[in-house]
């Protein structure tokens, strides 16, 4: 029997990694979604990630799904903003604002993954 894969769409993310400019750390998210946002992150105030990013990076990401027999995806993501947690009921943390690069794809080389941007 063949079990056949479709792929999910980006709101069916659920959560995403990245590898700052520190050397040996990962810094992992759930992702959340609110009325006014389609897709954040909740960091904790004082937390090292905050050092690493600012707002109009575009960094490479690892997306999981819930469902992990929905292999991870690799997408440019851009920080849209970061912002104050506490109008949005998040006291003591940012929110941080992510936006996927709908023409960035994932190519396997070898052993490595190589991150392209396609432009029209």
């Amino acid at each position: 029997m063949t079990r056949r894969k479709t792929k999910k769409p980006e709101k069916a993310y659920f959560s995403a990694e990245f590898q700052p400019k520190i050397p040996g750390i990962f810094y992992q998210f759930k992702l959340r979604k609110h009325d006014s946002e389609p897709m954040f992150a909740v960091v904790r105030k004082g937390s090292m990630v905050l050092g690493c990013i600012k707002t109009g990076d575009i960094i490479p990401m690892t997306y999981h799904f819930q469902d992990r027999t929905f292999p991870a995806e690799k997408r440019a993501t851009r920080i849209k903003y970061i912002s104050d947690g506490n109008a949005m009921g998040y006291k003591d943390h940012f929110i941080i604002g992510l936006d996927i690069d709908s023409d960035s794809v994932e190519t396997n080389q070898g052993a490595g993954i190589i991150l392209q941007i396609q432009r029209a």
